[in-house]
């Protein structure tokens, strides 16, 4: 029986962990090896997105209803119109997801200071 030593572990990838992280805010987290805080942050992510695409179809959707209809001056259709988009609601999603990006890119960045010292 020959007892070799296990194998090193690879070396993490810094490019690769910030590419992740900026294509998804928390998978660059994820390979670096906190998983737990990356999986919150994209899934938060991802939650905000999904949300943000679903009220602006579903706006466009009402929106294009009303301007298709025969008489798009009748009534009130010109309010409903306006207020299709729900702008407070994107608007909204749009910053959680910004503070996401921004909470993920500044945990990333300890956490490579933090390889760094290894």
């Amino acid at each position: 029986m020959s007892t070799r030593p296990p194998p090193l572990p690879a070396q993490k990838s810094l490019r690769l962990a910030a590419a992740l992280n900026v294509f998804l805010p928390g998978a660059g987290l994820i390979y670096l090896g906190q998983r737990v805080v990356g999986i919150i942050l994209a899934g938060a992510f991802l939650g905000c997105f999904v949300a943000l695409l679903t009220v602006f179809l579903v706006g466009y959707a009402h929106y294009l209803t009303l301007a298709m209809s025969d008489n798009p001056l009748e009534g009130n259709k010109l309010e409903e119109a306006g207020t299709a988009f729900h702008l407070h609601w994107l608007l909204g999603l749009a910053a959680g997801g910004v503070v996401i990006y921004a909470c993920s890119g500044v945990l990333f960045a300890l956490a490579k200071r933090k390889l760094n010292l290894k």
